[in-house]
């Protein structure tokens, strides 16, 4: 076992390890006994076959880890783990954790990664790989997240459902393709792809059904038409019992779907998500944000962000049984949908982070008009937040209030590409 210690790591120390499967080194023994010497990091990835990228204090938790993590690796396939501290999830709403710096990658990824020299701090070459793989950069055949320790493989159910995965995309044809390559590599053979496109022009997306076989791509007009117009219209053609959600520049793990449907059939939940981990482009860190496990509850108790809408997976009678989503708005009808949801449906996250959500200025979310805060948002936030209050007293129905199925007055088409 080869260990270094990063440069410019500051008060914490950042290691590097470079590991042979089979070894039976202890990571912490390693860490005392090992002298300090600088080893170049294309000599980590050169030398093992796997790298190991950690603070110093978090020695013991990743010694426990590193049988269950090898497994994690098939000889036949790379990947990159994001390793993040286990924690509580919280009761109410969401809630964000310290910046993830440890990760454990095949020895090719990380040699791919070197090869790049991009420049970065100790303390970012977490969110500098995972940016690298985002970006197409670096091909990884099992992205993953898991919680440290991390004691047990995950194993997945053999008899999956068929499931849709809905997709709306507006936004850069990079960002898309990256989902596209990961949600196609994804744990199991059951997952079917329905891409929305709600650009102008459709030229750089010509190649894509060729680049994609399997994945259907519909064109919507006139554009804008927003995301839950295409997210609903492709829920109504799709005949999968399952439907899945995500927005086109995040990225699904290659577990999600294997482990949400897993948990849609043992809990017997009507709705599942999950925690997700926030590759920050603004800020150059990748942060933990974790849910509440039993979303009813937290809803229950008041109105607030229970579940992210993007790792969503229900069955489609429950979602059609709801109402499906509001198409009235571009902005913030998932809101609507999850408070609508919660008066005839068990909803729930399961405790793990499965989905990757990037965050640049170019999203909804950030852009001026349609950002958090906006006054739009505060009013509506505002008015459901009141009905959804009254209907749980019993005040009001959700027929008559403003959670009620509103649809867009304006017509639109679909043609497909």
């Amino acid at each position: 076992m080869l260990i270094t210690e990063l440069p410019q790591s500051g008060e914490i120390k950042m290691l590097a390890a470079g590991l042979a499967r089979g070894g039976t080194s202890s990571l912490a023994a390693a860490i005392q006994q090992a002298p300090r010497s600088a080893h170049p990091l294309k000599d980590l990835a050169r030398c093992s076959d796997a790298v190991l990228i950690f603070e110093e204090n978090q020695a013991d938790k990743i010694d426990q880890s590193l049988a269950a993590l090898w497994e994690e690796i098939p000889d036949h396939k790379t990947a990159f783990v994001a390793l993040v501290p286990r924690g509580a999830a919280p009761i109410i709403d969401s809630s964000y954790g310290d910046p993830v710096t440890a990760f454990f990658c095949s020895s090719e990824v990380f040699a791919r990664f070197a090869d790049l020299e991009i420049d970065c701090w100790a303390q970012t070459l977490c969110f500098a790989v995972l940016r690298a793989i985002a970006r197409g950069d670096i091909e990884v055949d099992c992205l993953l997240v898991r919680q440290v320790p991390f004691l047990r493989r995950q194993v997945y159910g053999r008899e999956a459902a068929a499931k849709a995965l809905l997709i709306p995309h507006r936004g850069e044809a990079v960002h898309l393709r990256a989902a596209l390559a990961f949600a196609g590599k994804s744990a199991g053979n059951s997952l079917t792809i329905r891409v929305g496109l709600d650009v102008e022009e459709c030229e750089e997306y010509a190649a894509f059904p060729a680049e994609y076989p399997g994945v259907e791509f519909v064109k919507f007009s006139p554009t804008p038409v927003g995301p839950y117009v295409i997210r609903q219209e492709l829920a109504e053609n799709s005949a999968e019992p399952l439907l899945a959600l995500q927005d086109s520049d995040d990225l699904s793990c290659y577990d999600r779907f294997a482990m949400l449907s897993d948990a849609l059939a043992e809990t017997g939940c009507d709705i599942v998500g999950s925690h997700e981990l926030c590759l920050d482009e603004i800020r150059a860190v990748v942060q933990p944000v974790r849910f509440p496990l039993d979303s009813s509850a937290a809803l229950a108790l008041c109105a607030n962000h229970a579940l992210l809408h993007g790792t969503l997976m229900t069955y489609r009678s429950v979602f059609f049984d709801l109402g499906g989503l509001s198409t009235d708005l571009m902005i913030a009808n998932d809101t609507q949908f999850l408070l609508r949801a919660h008066f005839n449906s068990r909803i729930r996250n399961v405790d793990e982070f499965l989905y990757i959500r990037r965050r640049h200025a170019a999203s909804l979310t950030n852009r001026p008009e349609t950002i958090f805060d906006n006054p739009l948002r505060r009013r509506l936030s505002s008015v459901w937040t009141r009905d959804f209050e009254a209907i749980k007293r019993g005040e009001l129905k959700i027929e008559d209030s403003s959670l009620r199925p509103l649809r867009r007055i304006e017509p639109w088409r679909t043609e497909r590409i």
